[in-house]
């Protein structure tokens, strides 16, 4: 007897449209009894066209600026409480050709609906906030703290544009096929080489989130495989200027046999004027090869004016990455990236558009002479 059971693919476009038929049947408000549920649906689509040259050949891609991936949710929440608030958050994401996968090789990348966010919340005034579920481990975001405005074109984590392109060489490191008929290609992407360490991604979870004292707030969070993270949390307003920071620890458990220390901080001056920077480092101890620790330094600078278009504010910047044994930790690996970006806010239409310039550089002590990768990358983001 067979059995016909649905696909994955199915089942996510199923858990789509009863998301998005819950919230339009809801009309943003769900009554039961006397007590009061707000559920809010959002999300955004991030579509870009994307420019890639590593030295040897060149292409256009379609993709989705994985910066801010293409996404929708439902957020959930009741006043318990004068002081209680219980509250959940359901988001799922479907990227096509995520602008950090695709590659001279690989142009298409078909999308599906993945989980981002499956998370209940119980927030306190006094006593802080207690989450469980899938959703952001404490340390998530505490390379990536930016108040540039453009962060949609780029951030510390440099190859989300990308970051699928390899490094080319002398012709000895072309891909070359092996006895079986199967492709054999050692180069090295974007993406292998630069890396932001930001954080402990999201995981299924128990975090804790203290009350803010003056600006400052702590993280903590203890996830599926023995992870476990802290992180030291500050926004706060200095005589009119912004100033947000991170500092976290991450310990990666059963999945990867290191822990990390990373951070990040920005500030934002009245007349527009900001500066970001963002660093961090792994211990390899645990490591049975050793070798060098990775690190990474990133900093910005930008400005952000309001006048001089009408329909909203424009953001530019110019950032700067230099990576430091990612993947490779005995061969004194380095990379380099700087890159220039682009914000135009369309704020009546809830719009944004964005353009940003990357260049990639390799080098370490084989003596190899790398080909720089440059990446262009226009597009819109509409939310809503």
């Amino acid at each position: 007897m067979s059995t016909n059971l649905p696909s994955a693919g199915a089942l996510s476009l199923t858990a789509a449209a009863v998301l998005l038929a819950a919230a339009s049947a809801s009309a943003l408000e769900i009554k039961s009894g006397t007590d009061k549920v707000n559920v809010e649906l959002y999300g955004q689509l991030n579509r870009a066209v994307m420019y890639a040259d590593d030295g040897k050949d060149s292409k256009f891609f379609h993709v989705d600026n994985d910066n801010s991936s293409s996404r929708v949710g439902l957020n959930g929440k009741i006043d318990a409480t004068e002081s209680l608030t219980i509250g959940s958050n359901f988001e799922l994401e479907w990227q096509a050709n995520p602008s950090n996968l695709v590659s001279m090789e690989q142009e298409t990348i078909s999308g599906e609906f993945e989980e981002r966010l499956l998370d209940i919340y119980f927030a306190c005034k006094k006593t802080g906030k207690f989450s469980i579920g899938k959703g952001k481990m404490a340390s998530e975001d505490s390379s990536e703290v930016d108040l540039s405005g453009t962060s949609l074109a780029g951030l510390s984590d440099v190859a989300k544009v990308g970051g699928g392109i390899k490094f080319n060489g002398p012709a000895s490191l072309d891909p070359t096929v092996d006895k079986d008929g199967k492709i054999v290609d050692n180069r090295l992407s974007v993406g292998s080489v630069f890396n932001n360490m930001d954080g402990l991604a999201k995981k299924n979870r128990v975090r804790y989130d203290t009350p803010k004292f003056g600006g400052f707030s702590l993280a903590a969070a203890a996830g599926e495989k023995s992870m476990n993270d802290a992180a030291l949390l500050y926004a706060g307003d200095l005589a009119g200027t912004k100033v947000e920071g991170a500092l976290a620890w991450g310990d990666f458990g059963d999945d990867k046999p290191y822990s990390q220390i990373n951070g990040s901080l920005s500030v934002l001056f009245p007349m527009g004027l900001n500066l970001t920077f963002a660093s961090g480092s792994r211990d390899l101890d645990k490591m049975p090869a050793g070798g060098d620790d990775p690190k990474f330094m990133y900093g910005k600078v930008g400005y952000i004016c309001n006048n001089i278009f009408s329909v909203g504010s424009t953001a530019i910047s110019a950032d700067y990455s230099v990576d430091e044994n990612i993947k490779r930790q005995n061969k004194d690996e380095k990379g380099t990236a700087y890159g220039v970006q682009f914000v135009q806010k369309l704020s009546a239409y809830s719009t944004e558009l964005f353009a940003a310039y990357k260049n990639y550089q390799l080098e370490d002590n084989t003596n190899v002479d790398y080909d720089d990768i440059v990446v262009v990358m226009s597009g819109a983001r509409f939310k809503f």
